[in-house]
Parts: C-alpha cells; sequence; structure tokens
C-alpha cells in the first residue's frame, strides 16, 4: 500500500496555495489546517448571483457569468459537504434559483441556459436546441443530484415536489439502466449518497445503480490516464455508495493516485479543450487543477493514505 509522503504533501500544500482559486485555499485548510468553514462560504459567494443561482466559471470548463444548474449544483456539492443550514444564505439562494429555473412539463432541470457562444466554455458545453437531447433531456445530469437537494432541504422546498420527483426519478432509473453513461451516474450517484433521502428510495436507486457502475467504472489502470471514470472518480472515500463493488480497484487506484502526482505537487485534469479558447485554457487547466488536487488530497485523507 503506497502512501503519500510529508514532502509529497507539502508540494501539494505549496500548489494549491500559489496556484489554487481562494475557494480551494478555503477547502484546504478546513481539511488540513483546522481553518474556519465561513473561509469556504465567503469564498463561494464570489460565484453566486443576485438571483441565488451559481455562475461565474464555479465549474472551470463552463465560464459564463451568468447562474446555470451545472454551477449551481457545483455549489451545493460544497455547501452539503461542509453543512450549510438550510438557513444559510447560499443555501437559501441556491434552492430559490433552482425552484425558479426548474421545468414542470419536462420533470427536469435543464443543465445549462442559451448564452453567448462567444463566451468561452469547453466545446461540451455548447448549446444548441438538440443539447437536451444530447444530455438524455437532463433526466438524470443534472436532475437526478438535484433531487437529492431536495431532500437535504426539505424546508425550502414544497413537499409534493420532492416526493414527484423522487419517484420519477427511481422510476427513469430503472427504464435507462442500459443507457446510463458517466456523468448521469455521477449524478444518481449524489443522489444515493444524501443522507436524508429515505432509505427504502436509497436502497432501491442503489440496487438498480450497481450493474451501471460495473459497466461504466474502468478497472483497467492502463486506462486511467485518460478521461475515463476510475474507480476514484466516483467512490470519494471508503464510506461512498459502491466502495465494495471494484474494492480491490480501488486500492489500486488509490496506489496509481500516489505514484501520479505531477511534479509542480499537483493533480491535473486529464482533459484538454482542444483548439478551443487558447487564451483561456491555461486559466481553466489550473482552476481545474487546485479542485482536482483538493479532491485527491481528501480522497487519501479519508483511506489513510496520507503518510504522518
Amino acid at each position: 500500500m503506497d502512501v503519500l509522503s510529508p514532502t509529497s504533501q507539502q508540494r501539494a500544500r505549496a500548489f494549491v496555495m500559489t496556484h489554487a482559486r481562494p475557494l480551494e485555499r478555503a477547502i484546504y485548510a478546513v481539511e488540513f489546517e483546522d481553518g474556519p468553514v465561513d473561509a469556504v462560504w465567503s469564498a463561494l459567494a464570489a460565484f453566486q448571483n443576485a438571483d441565488g443561482g451559481f455562475g461565474h466559471a464555479l465549474e472551470p470548463d463552463f465560464r459564463i457569468p451568468a447562474s446555470s444548474a451545472l454551477a449551481t449544483t457545483t455549489g451545493l456539492q460544497v455547501l452539503r459537504e461542509y453543512g450549510a443550514p438550510s438557513s444559510h444564505p447560499l443555501v437559501e439562494g441556491s434552492m430559490s434559483y433552482l425552484l425558479a429555473t426548474y421545468d414542470a412539463a419536462n420533470q427536469v432541470w435543464p443543465i445549462i441556459p442559451p448564452y453567448d457562444a462567444a463566451i468561452p466554455h469547453a466545446p461540451w458545453w455548447g448549446y444548441s436546441d438538440d443539447t437536451a437531447d444530447g444530455w438524455g433531456g437532463y433526466r438524470f445530469n443534472p436532475t437526478a443530484e438535484v433531487v437529492g437537494y431536495l431532500h437535504d432541504y426539505a424546508d425550502l422546498v414544497p413537499d409534493a415536489l420532492r416526493g414527484s420527483l423522487t419517484d420519477v426519478t427511481l422510476m427513469r432509473v430503472e427504464r435507462a439502466v442500459d443507457e446510463m453513461q458517466v456523468f448521469d451516474l455521477h449524478c444518481c450517484a449524489r443522489l444515493v449518497a444524501t443522507t436524508a433521502l429515505p432509505p427504502a428510495a436509497r436502497e432501491r436507486l442503489q440496487g438498480l445503480l450497481s450493474p451501471v457502475v460495473d459497466r461504466l467504472v474502468v478497472t483497467d489502470a492502463s486506462e486511467w490516464h485518460k478521461y475515463v471514470m476510475a474507480p476514484l472518480e466516483l467512490i470519494d472515500g471508503p464510506d461512498a455508495p459502491f466502495a465494495d463493488r471494484p474494492a480491490a480497484a480501488v486500492q489500486e487506484n488509490l496506489d496509481y493516485v500516489v505514484a501520479h502526482q505531477a511534479a509542480s505537487g499537483a493533480w491535473e485534469p486529464a482533459w484538454t479543450w482542444g483548439p478551443a479558447f487558447p487564451e483561456v485554457w491555461p486559466k481553466a487547466k489550473a482552476e481545474w487543477a487546485g479542485v482536482i488536487t483538493i479532491r485527491m488530497l481528501k480522497i487519501l485523507k479519508r483511506f489513510g493514505r496520507l503518510e504522518g
């Protein structure tokens, strides 16, 4: 079992403190230096708009200033992980935005709004009239994840909406287990991880998703340098949903992470934007490196892979 040495940990810290955004620096401080969680909220607030949603490249590949479900769910991931209550202004704003942008006719949240294509963005975030069909009609990405926040912050949303969308999501998963793609699984796994989700719904959903995990998680280490769903892309700790399914591969993936820290001290994205917006990609890449480095350090910590 490989562990990340104190020297390598210091290299990672130096990268975060020098190159990462204030948000990732604040999260690092909470995780590793007993820092205040209020600093995380202050840094996250810089990405929130007046409508309550998040934008401003909180998700570094999508850089429009306006709010989107993509950026708002990214913000809610942080709010949930660090225990923000429903009374927190960032939570209240996020949930207000989501309720205002819900597509009731289709029972989904569009992941991104129409926007000016001249605004820098990864090529896969281009918007067109057929975007929804290309992303599975938003049934899972982001809607399944949003359903989890409806349970987390139940006092901010109508009971009927939460109940009906939970039932709809379970039905959709049952009908689409052979069609689901990587980001569908990401969003559904976040729903499974929702502690406020009724146990019966969680058990059913986890059972339905187990064959999807087996199909989509890549356990061949020779593929992990590519943009694939390696075990740790889905599993962020020993108590995470599905951590026991590819258990041996999880341990091998932890060894891989320890061995593949970049010379900069970071862990870097496995993707690029290709020829799109070459003047902006280096900034997005550095932001992603900060995000990924924090995530890898947290995972190594949870699995006991940090030496010292």
